[in-house]
């Protein structure tokens, strides 16, 4: 078992809430969704293992879909790892989790976000994700 596996599941079971944590709800989610890259995957799951609670859950990174963004204008080049966008989010920031509907609330729906369009998502090192 690699060392990210042990690591979830030392965590897991470290949570001390009252009531199932955010990181069980991320953790379960992981396999609906990639970036293409598994070293941002890696580093996109392990801020989502650190959230335990609601109060926690902004500091949580998203993969966003391409198609859940709208009204994108390039606003200029980064480096030689990509571009630099301004665009319309449609489902807006993770704000707390709905035991009734099973499923997060979410706020700031159609919020701005600065977004970054990678060159080559396959070829992104850990130089990039430490510059995140």
């Amino acid at each position: 078992m690699d060392s990210f596996i042990k690591s979830v599941k030392k965590l897991i079971k470290s949570c001390d809430c009252d009531y199932e944590c955010n990181a069980i709800r991320f953790k379960q989610n992981f396999k609906n969704w990639t970036s293409g890259n598994n070293g941002i995957n890696k580093f996109i799951q392990n801020t989502q293992l650190s959230d335990h609670n609601e109060y926690m859950v902004r500091n949580a990174l998203e993969w966003i879909p391409y198609e859940r963004l709208y009204d994108i204008k390039y606003i200029a080049a980064d480096d030689e790892f990509g571009k630099v966008y301004r665009a319309n989010w449609t489902d807006g920031h993770l704000n707390k989790w709905n035991d009734e509907k099973q499923n997060w609330e979410r706020g700031g729906q159609n919020m701005f976000i600065n977004l970054k369009i990678l060159n080559n998502v396959a070829s992104i090192t850990s130089r990039y994700i430490d510059k995140v």
